[in-house]
């Protein structure tokens, strides 16, 4: 009898939301408003360089920053309070800002190697013709180890590297280094059967992480649901959170293998192409940012940075906090951008 009723079509996120509970529905609605002023310098396939609007010159080095292939680059560029481009344009340095875009199956074959000797080396040249000097690369995340496999495998082009919560040894990245060990997780496979990792697939992952975590932070927001000051925040970080992107398949599966399976960049077993991704090789300034609390990539994973680094000049900035905290985090951000904007200005003659 019920064989030709037909369901209602919940065909966008609005309309599926007034299923749930207003304070959700309120978070699956908001939109954010941009915080920087930018325009586009550069574009290749799915990716955008953005560069800040002001200053449009700077005597200072310029600033490249590289946020995770998994997720959106806004996150550098969140909010108003927490803008790293805003504030470093605001310190004087000319910001340049990767936004990776969208994945499709087109990009499914895309290797790792490929991203570091394909997109990041055009992109440090185009910006470099731009600023008429080296950039700094500010690499946050997945970003960060972009940035010191760029960097150990084109140091001569980079002039500083800062890599935030970047892993270098995935044997001490928490639970995900036992996800996906060999016995657990074949990524070849994975990537035969269904292509592009899906974002729902990556975020699941790292809910599971810390599953109470979720229901916390909603119970947070209910009982503060009265400061509109703090639901701003709160909505902003959310739409961030939940608004990923595909991780190309051939992009991953290598970057599982290599790294959280044979850990080859600590074991300076890595090679991208015909280059020796030995970090040895990094001889620029480099800063090592670690968040105290973070349990994506833990202290000790990416401090290794600091050791093997071969530059003379490295220093290590330590704070508080979480994995995305150390970012989004009204009380720590301007710690963050205090602890880079002087070791930026005290090198200044070295870049």
């Amino acid at each position: 009898m019920f064989a030709n009723l037909e369901m209602p079509k919940l065909s966008d996120a609005n309309r599926l939301s007034s299923l749930y509970p207003p304070l959700v529905q309120q978070a699956v609605r908001y939109q954010r408003e941009p915080v920087s002023p930018m325009h586009a310098v550069y574009r290749e396939n799915k990716l955008t360089v953005w560069k800040s609007n002001s200053p449009d010159k700077s005597t200072k080095v310029p600033l490249l920053l590289v946020p995770a292939l998994i997720n959106r680059h806004y996150i550098l560029d969140l909010s108003e309070d927490n803008s790293l481009v805003k504030a470093l344009s605001e310190a004087g340095y000319e910001v340049y800002l990767v936004d990776w875009g969208t994945p499709t199956a087109e990009d499914r074959w895309q290797t790792f190697s490929e991203v570091i000797t394909g997109p990041m080396r055009r992109i440090v040249r185009k910006v470099t013709r731009l600023a008429g000097r080296k950039p700094v690369l500010f690499g946050y995340c997945l970003g960060g180890i972009l940035s010191n496999i760029y960097s150990a495998c084109y140091p001569e082009s980079v002039a500083g590297l800062i890599a935030m919560t970047a892993p270098v040894d995935f044997s001490k990245a928490g639970y995900m280094a036992l996800w996906t060990r060999k016995e657990h997780l074949d990524p070849y496979g994975l990537v035969n059967a269904i292509g592009n990792v899906p974002p729902d697939l990556i975020q699941n992952g790292f809910v599971s992480l810390k599953p109470a975590q979720s229901l916390k932070k909603w119970r947070s927001a209910w009982e503060k649901q009265d400061s509109a000051s703090f639901l701003d925040a709160f909505f902003t970080l959310e739409n961030w959170v939940n608004d990923n992107v595909p991780f190309p398949g051939g992009t991953w599966q290598e970057y599982i293998h290599w790294l959280y399976q044979d850990n080859r960049l600590l074991h300076n077993t890595l090679w991208i192409d015909n280059f020796h991704a030995s970090l040895d090789n990094i001889q620029c300034p480099v800063l090592t940012v670690v968040a105290e609390n973070d349990h994506i990539v833990p202290p000790d994973s990416a401090l290794p940075l600091h050791t093997m680094a071969g530059s003379a000049d490295k220093q290590v900035l330590s704070l508080p906090g979480g994995h995305v905290g150390i970012i989004a985090s009204g009380k720590l951000f301007p710690k963050l951008v205090t602890g880079i904007t002087e070791w930026l200005d005290e090198r200044q003659a070295k870049f």
